[in-house]
Order: structure tokens, then sequence, then C-alpha cells
């Protein structure tokens, strides 16, 4: 018996080895529960087609030349057509041609376009080692720890060699990249190929490790430290510099992310994020984004006993949860992608119910997972069975005092009011704007923005002139918050008063949102001493037909607007939208305003997949005072 027991604790050792081959004691991003839970989730029918993604990425991989790239990366927000705002077609074997699918032509001699090319052939590699990585955790197969440890020797060798450089190709110290053209896009970059180096080494010489720490990990680490940005970019540059710690076994370089004066991982959190969870960037996108980092920091320190999952952190996952729209996407506030959803974050709630067992976020995962597999690596992490029958959300109108948006809902019809703080360089001018969604799309939407590098991004995407507010004088409201003035939420949706008075030098701006059941009531008033030209904008998703005559002289500060076609009116302006719901619109005015409509860039391109238009109805009154209620009955 005693004979027994040695041996089923030998065997007990064996298996633990196996389960922490991958693993240093004391730093390690994957704990032996994590790389248990991952080989007991590989055995699964979701995690077999996860790992087939991944050998195939793999694959894939392999078909194309596996040299890492000896030129510097540039701006991968440049890889845009320039007419048409779609992505180019990245193309392995055409570093100087770049093909936009709209033109149906190679784009050339553009060198922006090319020192962009780079930053995808570094994003695919990334994707190589991240595959790899999780391959070789689940498996054990050492043949993909060879994979991560040939390509980034390869990187050792030319890393060092890389000039630091800014998007320009100048030097911008604090701010300049390496393999990319800003430090962001490094740090971003190194918080992953720092996982999959780590846990490679086991299968490395100690002459490899160290090439690759000499040649890399440190040199990167140096660079990141030097960084310094107030937002976004400084969560990714501490991300970084964490998983570099980590990766080098480097306590003082972890340090310098944790607690570097102004600028380190506390200091961000305490200047950044709002008591009602949101990230002071006023935009979904720009939330998760620093979120993803946030969360990587906070997994990367669990090897040195450092406990990130603090309530400021939960609470930036469970504040987006009551912005959504019943079909789970947000309002896209200030620059973003449109569209954005909460099943893009699938992977971040995986972690989060893991590590925080919070019964919402598991909830929000399966309410995800009715709409998609259930394919991101996170899920390996994780691992748990998910009721397949999950509870839906119950949304109630709510209000974000700090972020300066207000949601007003009444059964699936939502109203989306924003009137807080600018949001920085990633705000836009359009205080008081609204959203609408009727339960199944959309029917006002705000735009959020198109790649940077394309010129209607800041020719339209914006401007004020492409939301659902009032543009005063035909200029770009001025950077500035507004007030709630009032916020009483009910059952069947609520009010909502808010003023922007700031906006415009001596006007006063108030907006009155009341919903109840399948009814919205929405004055916009404006007043002031002397007499302006008022635009009250609303962003249609269809054409609506007034008649009248063609006049691409009234808009012409707005050249984006193509196809105008403007009426003089008096009385109200009523019609009806495909999907049934009814608006009439009253002008409270004793002259003739002009009611103008036409064609503009609206939902933008994804990725290599066209865009679409919007129809902007304008309201243009000349007077002093501004006074428009519109009605809207939602159709059922």
């Amino acid at each position: 018996m005693k004979e027994r027991r040695i041996l089923h604790m030998v065997i007990g050792i064996l298996l633990c080895g196996c389960i922490s081959a991958q693993q240093d004691v004391g730093y390690y991003f994957y704990s032996q529960d994590d790389i248990k839970n991952i080989k007991q989730s590989a055995r699964t029918s979701w995690g077999k087609e996860i790992l087939d993604n991944f050998r195939q990425i793999v694959t894939e991989r392999k078909r194309h030349p596996m040299e890492i790239p000896e030129l510097e990366g540039g701006h991968g927000h440049d890889y845009y057509c320039p007419v048409h705002n779609t992505r180019f077609v990245f193309n392995w074997n055409s570093p100087k041609g770049h093909y936009c699918r709209m033109c149906n032509k190679e784009w050339k001699g553009v060198d922006k376009y090319d020192w962009a090319w780079v930053n995808f052939v570094h994003a695919e590699n990334l994707k190589y080692l991240m595959a790899n990585m999780y391959l070789f955790i689940a498996t054990d197969q050492k043949e993909y720890a060879r994979n991560i440890k040939e390509l980034l020797l390869d990187l050792a060798e030319k890393y060092p060699e890389y000039k630091e450089h800014d998007r320009e190709r100048r030097s911008n110290p604090g701010y300049d990249g390496k393999l990319f053209g800003q430090s962001l896009d490094e740090a971003v970059w190194a918080i992953d190929a720092a996982r999959a180096y780590l846990v490679a080494a086991s299968e490395m010489k100690v002459s490899e490790r160290k090439k690759i720490a000499s040649g890399f990990l440190r040199p990167c680490a140096d660079l990141l430290m030097k960084s310094h940005d107030k937002g976004n970019w400084q969560v990714w540059h501490n991300g970084g510099i964490i998983a570099l710690g980590v990766a080098l076994k480097n306590d003082s370089i972890i340090d310098v992310a944790l607690h570097k004066p102004e600028l380190g991982y506390y200091d961000m959190l305490e200047k950044n994020v709002y008591n009602d969870g949101w990230w002071n960037e006023g935009s979904v996108v720009y939330h998760f984004y620093p979120l993803r980092g946030l969360l990587l920091s906070a997994e990367a320190l669990r090897c040195r006993n450092i406990n990130l999952y603090d309530r400021k952190l939960i609470n930036m996952f469970s504040s987006p949860v009551n912005m959504l729209y019943p079909d789970l996407t947000f309002p896209s506030q200030n620059d973003g992608w449109y569209g954005t959803t909460l099943i893009s974050q699938c992977g971040l709630y995986e972690i989060m119910a893991l590590r925080c067992q919070d019964p919402v976020f598991v909830n929000l995962l399966e309410l995800c997972y009715k709409h998609v597999k259930r394919t991101s690596a996170e899920a390996l992490i994780n691992g748990m069975e998910l009721n397949e029958d999950p509870e839906p959300l119950q949304l109630k109108s709510s209000l974000f005092p700090d972020l300066g948006v207000g949601m007003l809902r009444s059964g699936k019809q939502t109203v989306a009011i924003k009137f807080g703080p600018s949001g920085g360089i990633h705000g836009h001018p359009d205080k008081l704007s609204i959203s609408i969604h009727d339960g199944h799309k959309e029917l006002l939407p705000d735009l959020g923005t198109t790649a940077y590098g394309v010129p209607d991004c800041r020719l339209w995407y914006q401007k004020t002139f492409s939301h659902n507010t009032v543009t005063v004088d035909e200029a770009d409201q001025l950077k500035s918050s507004g007030n709630l003035l009032r916020f009483d939420p009910a059952e069947d949706g609520g009010t909502i008063v808010a003023e922007a008075n700031d906006a415009y030098k001596k006007v006063g701006m108030q907006r009155v949102i009341h919903l109840a059941e399948d009814k919205l009531s929405d004055q916009f008033v404006c007043r002031s001493e002397k007499e302006h030209l008022y635009d009250y904008v609303l962003i249609l998703t269809e054409p609506v037909e007034f008649g009248g005559i063609k006049d691409a002289n009234i808009l012409k500060k707005y050249d984006r607007i193509s196809e105008v076609v403007r009426k003089t009116m008096s009385g109200p302006v009523t019609f009806t939208l495909s999907g049934g719901t009814q608006i009439v619109i009253q002008v409270n005015s004793q002259e003739n305003y002009e009611l103008i409509s036409g064609v503009a860039p609206g939902i933008p391109p994804t990725g290599i997949q066209e865009g679409g238009n919007v129809y902007p109805l304008i309201i243009r009154v000349k007077d002093k005072i501004l006074d428009i209620k519109t009605r809207w009955k939602f159709s059922n």
C-alpha cells in the first residue's frame, strides 16, 4: 500500500510537471489552473474548433516568407483608400502595390501605404505567435514552441537596428515606435509577444533566451519606459512594460509601470476613469480599447501576487451593459467604429466571468453565444459550461452622470442623448446629439468615425453637422461640457432635460426628451440676443422625398453632402419611415424656414467592405430663437 501511494505521488508530480512545463515559479502568464483549463477546454467540441482555427493560422502563415521585415512599420490607419474609405486588400506578395476593391486598381508610389503594409505583416506574425502559444499549452507538442522561438530570434536580430520613429518617419520622443510608427502599437504587439515568449521559453536554450531578451524584450521595455501619454496610449504602454517585465523576470521594470509618477497604472485609473465606470474619452470603442490593456495587466501580475481586480476595474466591465441596445450593439459616440457590439468583447468577459464569478458576466456570455460560436482564445482559459437558453437582459432607463449620457428605454425602443464632457482628442463637437434605436436597427445613428488616415474622417465624421443636433452659423461646436437639468426614469421611458450653453458663444441650447411607451417627444430650443443661422439635423438611414429644387450652393460649406434639395416651408413636416415609424416635425417660428435634404457618407466601411450612405434632413431657421418639436410614433 505504501509503495502504491508513493507511485501515485510520483505520477501526480509528473502530471503537475506537464501542466506547468511552460512556467517558471513566480513569473508566468498562465497559472497551473489556467493551463489545466486550456487542456480540458481543448477536448470539448467548441475547444477543438478553436484549436483547429489556430492550426489553420499556423499553416497559412507558413505559406509566406517567415522573415521579419527589415523596413520599419508605419500607421495602420493609413492603409485605406482615400476615395472610398475602405481598407486596402492586404497581399503578402505586394509590399509596393495596394489594391482597393472599389477602385479596382492598385495604389502605388505612396510611402505611407508601403509603411502601413508592414504593420499588417506584424499583425499576421502576432496571430501566428499566439496561435502557436495556445497550441503548445493545449497539446505539449514542441513544434509550436519552436515556431515561436524561430520568429522571435529573427526579430531579435533586426529589432536593435530599427530606428525610433513616428507616423511621419520623424523622431518624436515619448511616442516613437520601432516595429511600428507609434509607441502605442509597439506596446499592443509586445504585450502578447511577451506571453508567447515566456510560454515557449522552456524549449529554448539559455543562449536563445538571452538573445531574445537582449535583442527584443529589454530594448522594447526601455522604449516603452520612455513613453508618456495622458490618455489610453499610456494604459497600453504600462501593459506592455508589465508584460515585458514578467517575461524578463524583472520586478523593477514592473514597478515602473505600476508606480511611475503621474503616468503609472494606478494614476491612470484615478485620472481617467469616471465614478460611473466609463473611460473619460466618451466612446465605447475607447472604453474597451484601454480596458483590454488593463485586464491583461491584471492577468500578468497575478504571478507576483498583485491583485488589480478591484471595484474600479470590475465597474468598467459592468457599466457598458446599461448602454446596450437590444441587439447587443452600442451607440457609436465620439471616435470609434460604428456598430461596436458586446459580442466583439466576449474574450474580455470570458476572463472576467472566470476571475470574478459574477453571474451577470456569465449571462452576458450566454447571450452573446446565442448569436456567434464560442471561438475566442480566452474561452479556453475560462472553460466553464454555459447555459444555451439564457435569461434575457432586463435593461431600464439609465444615466451616466460623469460620462454625460442618458438612456431612455421603453420596451425595445431606446433613445440616447449625449451632453457630457468633450472626450479629449477622440471627442466630437456634438453636444445634445441623440441616437434612436427601435429594437431592430438605429433610425437615427451616430456614425462614429472612419479610419483616421482618410480625408472624410476630418471633413465629415468629426463635424457637428454629421450629428443629430443643431449647428449654429455653419460652424462646429466649441469644445465644452453640457449640463443635466432633469432625469426622471419610468418603466415605459422617462424624461431627460439637458443644456449646452457653451457650445456656441452667447447661444443657449436645451433639449427635452420624453419617451412614453411607443411615443417620443423631442424638443430642441436655442436662444440668443442676436440672429443666427440654425441647422437642426436628423441623420436618417433612408431617403425621404419632399420635393423642392436642387441647390448645392445652400450647403456649400458642407461639401460632403451631395444631391442637395431645398424647399421653403411654413407648416409641419410629416413623413413615415419604411418600417412604419411616423415622424412629425413642428417648427415654432413666425418666419418661413428651409427644409433641406441630401446624401452623405454614412455607416463607415468595415475593413474592405464598402460603407453605406445616410440622408441628412435639415431644418434651417434664421432667427434669434430656434424652437423645434419632433414627435415620433414607433411602429410595432
